[in-house]
């Protein structure tokens, strides 16, 4: 039998005389929960306020919500780690130190949205025409979107409008990455089937065929963050092109330099199109005073790369900076083809090594 003190039964017996002399009541406000009519200690018991207050998510034998306390005012506060969620009913329970039957009381979480808001605003590459070996495809969405939807909501239709699954499925099976915000998704077409000299490749042949057609379509049952579907779905008719095996070669690429005084762009055109996330943020400006701040611009189909200045151009040399991370639709970086190396892993690394072309503003 546990010993308790005579300066800590003194402890529990106050705490339960209060306790009964008060008309105890709890309240959710402000995103927190909070025992009212309670005159809380400043010192917590010895097994912490979590033995006093608590509160549970859903019915049944749940934990209770991860969060901390806080005598605010002298009552005592529970703030949950993380947001109530909606449609989702919490139970917040009081003990009293000195026993009793404990004050309970259920609370609804904010009502589920109904309102269709999300939609896909853009689809990368951009152009009809993608070459068979094809890498990566870049959804972009105007909301946060759920997770975990991609494989049952976004097919690949032949040009029967049969989806292309099973072996021939064109994605990789079980991989979403999405972007910190949750509004760009970047869906990687099977390497297996694009690495020449694979398995895959050589029983299969590339995810889309040279000539042929297909479509992209994405369901508007795909759920936003909120757990609402889209306001509509999403179509995109593709055609196979010839398959790009060659390196992006900055010797080939074409820069039109802006004249001094002006804040017109420098411009970039590329033979062939390029990834659209990498453009944006591996290709700089460095001047006669180091980086050049502006804004990054890509037009044509990914064929082009403009850069306006904040302030308007100085007279002298400067350096377009390349990362040669930097890839082509095809996944082909340059200096470096795809499938040079059939166990290469693919991945969104950046590599540290750059090229430059320098241009002259006069």
């Amino acid at each position: 039998m546990r010993k308790v003190s005579l300066a800590g039964a003194a402890i529990i017996l106050l705490w339960g005389m209060i306790a009964a002399a008060q008309n105890i009541s709890l309240q959710f406000t402000g995103g927190a929960f909070k025992v009212a009519g309670w005159q809380a200690p400043s010192n917590p018991p010895s097994q912490g306020w979590s033995s006093v207050f608590a509160v549970f998510a859903g019915k049944g034998d749940v934990p209770p919500l991860l969060g901390s306390y806080a005598v605010e005012g002298g009552a005592l506060v529970f703030h949950p780690t993380y947001p109530i969620a909606a449609g989702v009913e919490y139970r917040a329970v009081f003990h009293a130190p000195a026993g009793g039957a404990p004050v309970e009381k259920a609370f609804a979480g904010p009502p589920r949205p109904t309102n269709r808001i999300a939609r896909v605003e853009r689809v990368f590459p951009s152009g009809d025409v993608w070459p068979s070996n094809q890498l990566r495809v870049y959804i972009y969405f105007s909301e946060p979107m759920s997770r975990g939807e991609a494989a049952s909501r976004i097919h690949m239709l032949d040009s029967a409008g049969k989806e292309l699954a099973g072996a021939h499925a064109v994605f990789l099976p079980g991989e979403e990455l999405w972007d910190p915000d949750f509004r760009r998704l970047t869906m990687t077409l099977d390497p297996g089937r694009i690495k020449r000299g694979l398995t895959s490749n050589e029983a299969i042949g590339p995810p889309l065929t040279e000539g042929a057609h297909f479509t992209l379509v994405i369901d508007s049952d795909w759920h936003d963050a909120r757990g609402v579907s889209m306001v509509e779905g999403f179509r995109k008719a593709i055609r196979g092109g010839p398959a790009e095996r060659t390196p992006p070669d900055p010797k080939l690429w074409t820069v039109t330099a802006p004249r001094a005084g002006a804040e017109t762009p420098v411009v970039i055109a590329f033979p062939a199109p390029m990834n659209y996330p990498l453009l944006q943020r591996m290709i700089r400006v460095s001047g006669p005073n180091g980086i050049v701040p502006g804004t990054v611009a890509i037009g044509r189909e990914e064929r082009e790369w403009r850069f306006v200045p904040q302030q308007a151009w100085a007279a002298g040399s400067y350096q377009l900076v390349a990362d040669t991370g930097l890839e082509d639709l095809a996944g082909n970086h340059i200096g470096q083809p795809f499938d040079l190396d059939v166990f290469n892993k693919v991945t969104e690394r950046i590599e540290t090594k750059t090229v430059s072309l320098p241009f002259r503003v006069r």
